[in-house]
């Protein structure tokens, strides 16, 4: 594991964002190969989320052969 720090939760979720756009980019996927991205829930990931759909809308990263999971944050006792 990888620990980056950054000054703050701007920087953080841009640097987020640019690997996991990166990652997908490099992966090359296609109808015969789709990347797996897990996606924790709550608010911490937000800004990450919202530049992801930022490189969406320029043209510079497509979810068309990504599939997604979430992951609590919590477990729950019923």
């Amino acid at each position: 594991m990888r620990l980056v720090i950054l000054d703050n939760y701007d920087l953080a979720s841009e640097w987020a964002a640019k690997y996991i756009c990166n990652r997908i980019i490099q992966f090359k996927p296609g109808q015969d190969r789709y990347f797996t991205l897990g996606l924790p829930t709550g608010s911490t990931p937000l800004g990450c989320y919202k530049k992801l759909i930022e490189y969406h809308k320029k043209g510079d990263l497509s979810f068309k052969y990504v599939k997604t999971f979430n992951m609590d944050e919590y477990v729950g006792f019923g």
